[in-house]
């Protein structure tokens, strides 16, 4: 078992239960400055600070809150900001979501966040949808994983799912690439030097989040879509000090299009197992 002791996923099992959230087939996680796009439709929820097991973002642009909505004739959950590896440097607040996700049934798993591009011809608003990533984070989450991931299982992105996405876009006008993000440890923001180093391992965009989430979804058994949202470009020339404001203003900015094609794909995904 990865994640938290079965303990205290139980006990946020109880409480999501008596709040109204009882099932669910399918997880969306949100990215910095990115909001709910059935905000409107939502039916329940929940702050994270109340859920045992889950730690509620310290990171600006995190809203902190779960929802469950109804998209397709199946129970959403929507996840408005994550909890990241280096704010306690643990997994057991990345992991502690899908382990209880798994539980309440998901096995259809959406992970969005917002990127940082290296690719040239990349540019703020665009989507990258993830073919593949690039996992620099260190040893901990193997070690966390080891003895629970399934033999014989390769990680990969769901291929069924990446077309549903793209066909979506397609139909939306939406432009949406395919590409490989590189996830560091952070805070820090790259050097050119490094962005340099990120573009010859074959890396299309760096990010904070998302492969552990996907590392651990996988573990669990869910199909997995990674959607990246680019806010920014990386160790070009005339490149200056990056701010997480920035950021997330850029995210604020573009999601709308990011929400408009989640709305569109998501209840067109085929079923999980």
């Amino acid at each position: 078992m990865i994640g938290p002791p079965q303990d205290v996923i139980d006990s946020a099992l109880e409480y999501l239960r008596g709040a109204g959230i009882e099932s669910a087939d399918l997880l969306v996680t949100l990215g910095s400055g990115q909001s709910n796009p059935w905000v409107e439709e939502v039916i329940v929820e929940v702050d994270y600070g109340l859920l045992p097991g889950w730690r509620a973002p310290a990171v600006e642009g995190h809203g902190g809150k779960l929802s469950l909505v109804r998209v397709g004739g199946e129970n959403v959950l929507v996840m408005a900001g994550r909890h990241h590896y280096y704010e306690a440097r643990s997994y057991e607040g990345v992991i502690a979501p899908l382990s209880v996700s798994r539980a309440l049934g998901v096995r259809k798993v959406v992970l969005t966040n917002s990127v940082g591009a290296l690719r040239k011809g990349m540019r703020p608003g665009d989507l990258i949808l993830l073919s593949d990533h690039l996992f620099l984070q260190g040893d901990q989450l193997g070690r966390l994983l080891q003895g629970s991931w399934p033999r014989g299982v390769r990680p990969g992105y769901w291929e069924e799912g990446r077309a549903v996405v793209k066909e979506a876009a397609g139909r939306l006008g939406i432009r949406v690439t395919e590409g490989v993000l590189l996830c560091v440890s952070g805070p820090m923001y790259e050097t050119r030097a490094e962005a340099e180093m990120a573009r010859r391992m074959g890396a299309d965009v760096v990010a904070m989040s998302l492969a552990p989430e996907a590392l651990a979804a996988w573990s669990l058994g869910c199909r997995v879509v990674g959607l990246s949202l680019v806010t920014n470009m990386i160790g070009e020339e005339g490149h200056t000090g990056l701010h997480h404001k920035e950021v997330i203003t850029a995210a604020a900015r573009f999601q709308p299009s990011l929400a408009i094609l989640l709305r569109e794909a998501v209840p067109e995904l085929p079923d999980g197992n």
